[in-house]
């Protein structure tokens, strides 16, 4: 039987030698190349990432809320949600634009929020190996926590299909801009619809998202780190440069001493 087997994925191999046949021996890190047209492997990224959308969709509603209860129009919360698309630095724009920051404080805010995506596109870039600088260009601007914990370490983490990327990165899309439009006309012609207290519900995603990727005690040790270094430096340095300490910093280290150790081992 075991012949068999083999003759078979050799003659397939044969007539499409471009084709990587899956593993179906449930070997640790096996990876998978979902089949089909580009179209359709969209399509499969965006109907499999859609739970996730779904859970996106109700916090884009709370900031449709939040943005609208800050000072801003329907339309400039769309086009903020539209162009931006980075959940955790439009909700800590909302508090600013509301005490009249400028552009450049704004900016700066952003940068140092995302500077955790620096960390994300390194490991996507080594998980599409191969890909031209266009096309990693283009994956860069679908990188969002959601997106990269489903196709680092959630169902998406088995597939190397840059269309199955982008379908979910799509859908992160267009259910983030989707609530935040319910959200924003919601907020606006519904007056007893508060936002006190709503603006937790990201905060409630982050800790989800690190609860799944903790798996050893080193990442028990990262999420410690960050924790501690994040209190001192807000107490010490103010303003948001604890974001930039907790969120590269100590991942980064920590991710060169491992390597650097593994290396010596």
């Amino acid at each position: 039987m075991w012949r068999i087997r083999c003759v078979q994925r050799t003659r397939i191999r044969e007539k499409n030698p471009t084709r990587q046949l899956p593993r179906t021996d449930n070997q640790p890190g096996a990876i998978l190349i979902s089949y089909g047209s580009p179209s359709t492997r969209i399509w499969q990224g965006f109907r499999e990432f859609l739970p996730v959308g779904l859970v996106i969709f109700s916090y884009a509603v709370v900031f449709g809320v939040l943005a609208v209860n800050s000072g801003l129009r329907v339309l400039e919360a769309c086009v903020m949600s539209l162009t931006v698309f980075a959940g955790a630095s439009q909700f800590m724009a909302l508090p600013m634009i509301k005490s009249g920051a400028s552009v450049w404080a704004l900016t700066a805010m952003a940068l140092l929020v995302n500077m955790r995506h620096i960390l994300y596109g390194l490991n996507i870039g080594k998980k599409f190996q191969g890909a031209s600088p266009v096309k990693l260009l283009g994956l860069s601007f679908g990188i969002v926590d959601e997106t990269y914990a489903f196709n680092t370490l959630g169902p998406g983490g088995k597939f190397t299909s840059i269309p199955y990327f982008m379908g979910t990165a799509m859908c992160a899309y267009v259910t983030w801009n989707a609530g935040t439009l319910t959200g924003a006309v919601l907020g606006k012609w519904t007056p007893f619809l508060r936002a006190d207290g709503l603006d937790f519900a990201m905060l409630a995603v982050f800790l989800s998202i690190i609860g799944a990727s903790i798996r050893d005690r080193r990442d028990w040790g990262v999420l410690a780190g960050s924790a501690v270094i994040a209190v001192l430096v807000k107490h010490t340095a103010g303003g948001y440069w604890h974001l930039f300490a907790a969120g590269l910093i100590v991942p980064a280290a920590a991710a060169l001493f491992s390597g650097g150790r593994k290396d010596g081992n």
